[in-house]
């Protein structure tokens, strides 16, 4: 038994128990350890206030498929892959509460809301954990 890997299932199912606003709220700061170890501020410095620019660089350098809302007021971030990219997941071959995606929902806030310069919302729509399809954000700008 990998005891760091059972630990943290038995921890992220107690977590999905809880649920909505409370499920996102414990995962926040784990999303804020990941983007902190990324260095995340500083790889997005050069984006802050270009938008357009940002979405260039995660279409070309991941693939992404960004697409507005009609309305403008939200956007469509498809990660385009057909495998979780999650460190965690990985690391628990992907045998995972789906709960843990909204630390990737709190990844994906923190970073456009620091391109942005505003607090932006962030819905993961589905994932690789939920539902076997690539992963799609919802970003309310």
């Amino acid at each position: 038994m990998d005891f760091c890997s059972e630990w943290t299932r038995a921890l992220l199912n107690r977590v999905e128990k809880c649920g909505g606003d409370c499920a996102v709220s414990l995962l926040e700061d784990c999303a804020q350890l990941h983007y902190q170890v990324n260095d995340m501020d500083t790889c997005l410095e050069q984006y802050v206030g270009d938008l357009d620019g940002f979405i260039g660089y995660l279409t070309h350098s991941y693939q992404w498929i960004v697409n507005y809302s009609d309305d403008n007021k939200k956007l469509l971030v498809d990660e385009n892959k057909d495998y979780c990219v999650c460190p965690v997941a990985k690391e628990m071959d992907f045998d995972v509460s789906p709960v843990l995606c909204h630390c990737s929902e709190n990844y994906a806030r923190r970073m456009f809301s620091k391109v942005l310069g505003k607090e932006v919302t962030v819905r993961v729509l589905r994932s690789i954990l939920r539902d076997g399809k690539s992963c799609i954000y919802e970003i309310t700008l």
